[in-house]
């Protein structure tokens, strides 16, 4: 008698490496145009002659009207029913979103009224309509286009590996190409349009390639109400723990104080792309990600690496120009950013799970939004720091050196003031529960 072959069933917990690298050129191509968007305060003040407190009130006031946006945006996504899915179509807004980064760093040489529109209504294009709608379908794209929690860990721990690698390529030859290129209003516009199109093009291969396979909405067809977003947020305490921390993080982000820091206190913004390549080095920390998450809850990761971002920013004060200081520092900060930014995604997922505990619909889109709400708003809010502290201090843009009191402010921003966002996250992580427990 043969033998009969036993078929093997498939794996749930299986990642194919051509569709986790396929998910990930999106993910590369934000993040990239994150970078370059972090320029924009420094582009304003030095190139297009902008007062620092008028570039930070004009950046506030765009991220304050968000809030409207970022709310449809999760109400439109979880209403989706297209052929295409629920997440994935809002992978074209990666078009808009290139486009309107390379008209923002092509602002025309009109008088400040003009330069102040412009640059408001391409950075509201960028961020409050296109990135906020692809970060509105994020997670509703990943809950069903991949099979479980497993691999969306592995989806965020060795993502973030390789989206650091890739990042690392932006992040270090973006400050070196601007001491080259971006000494005039052409240079920058050709500068970010040659990143702009190499990147679009990576970034739209996950819309062509990865699909939607997976019914999380089990034949439930009826939309979200307004009203049970609300009851969410009245019964879902973990949102507001989620909102915090991406808040925080944000916030220092949007500051970006560092590209001040380079060019006035070091004296060479190149030396700043050099800084980066340390990135590579923390790439052993994301192997161990996901071990930790099985070992940890997130708050307590969260919570320790406010304490590494804290260390890292005081230190940033005594380093002056030593570069050496300064990587020691550097490494420290970029640490206490892995935890937030690669566990965040899981916040959200886990978030949409407690909902569904407690008897409500997952709304993972609207999760994502409130979550996008909260980003955009920490970058406002760190661009018009950033803005409101440099004009105090008597910062004058392009000027060959700064006032004792202005290089002061720009060493603050880029220690003190981190440190202060570092040391209220590592707060709120600590009166907050697991939420892996629940």
């Amino acid at each position: 008698m043969s033998k009969e072959k036993v078929k093997k069933a498939p794996n749930p917990d299986r990642l194919p490496v051509g569709k986790f690298f396929a998910w990930r050129a999106s993910a590369f191509s934000m993040a990239a145009n994150f970078i370059v968007m972090g320029y924009l305060t420094i582009y304003c003040t030095d190139t297009l002659k902008m007062p620092p407190a008028l570039v930070g009130a004009l950046l506030l006031a765009s991220k304050l009207l968000d809030g409207v946006g970022e709310l449809f945006a999760g109400y439109l996504v979880d209403n989706t029913k297209t052929r295409f899915g629920k997440g994935r179509p809002y992978e074209l807004c990666l078009i808009g979103l290139w486009i309107f980064t390379g008209l923002l760093f092509s602002t025309p040489e009109f008088g400040m009224v003009g330069k102040s529109v412009w640059v408001v209504v391409c950075y509201t294009m960028v961020m409050s309509v296109f990135q906020t709608l692809f970060a509105a379908a994020q997670n509703p794209y990943m809950v069903r286009a991949f099979a479980n929690k497993n691999v969306f860990v592995k989806l965020q721990s060795y993502g973030g590996i390789v989206g650091t690698l890739l990042t690392a390529i932006v992040s270090i030859s973006f400050p070196m190409m601007m001491r080259r290129f971006a000494t005039s209003p052409k240079g920058w516009s050709m500068l970010v349009i040659a990143y702009a199109v190499p990147l679009l093009l990576i970034g739209l291969i996950r819309f062509f390639t990865v699909k939607e396979v997976y019914d999380r909405d089990q034949g439930n067809t009826e939309k979200i109400k307004l009203s049970e977003a609300i009851l969410m947020l009245r019964t879902n305490k973990y949102v507001w723990m989620l909102a915090g921390v991406t808040l925080i993080i944000q916030m220092m982000m949007g500051m970006n104080a560092a590209q001040y820091y380079f060019t006035y206190i070091v004296g060479d913004i190149g030396k700043y792309g050099t800084l980066q390549a340390l990135t590579i080095v923390l790439l052993l920390v994301m192997f161990v990600f996901p071990k930790f998450i099985k070992e940890f809850s997130i708050s307590t990761l969260i919570g320790a690496s406010a304490i590494f971002g804290l260390v890292g920013y005081l230190i940033n004060f005594l380093a002056g120009s030593n570069m050496t200081i300064l990587a020691i520092g550097f490494i420290l900060t970029s640490l206490a950013s892995l935890a937030p930014s690669y566990l965040v995604p899981i916040m959200v997922l886990d978030c949409a799970t407690y909902n569904e505990w407690l008897g409500n619909k997952r709304m993972e889109g609207t999760l994502s939004s409130l979550n996008g709400f909260g980003t955009n708003l920490g970058s406002g809010i760190g661009s018009a720091i950033v803005g409101f502290f440099l004009g105090a201090a008597g910062y004058v843009g392009g000027a060959a050196v700064q006032t004792p009191e202005a290089s002061f402010m720009i060493k603050s921003l880029y220690s003190f003031v981190p440190a202060a966002m570092y040391l209220l996250m590592f707060i709120i992580m600590r009166k907050s529960s697991s939420l892996k427990e629940r």
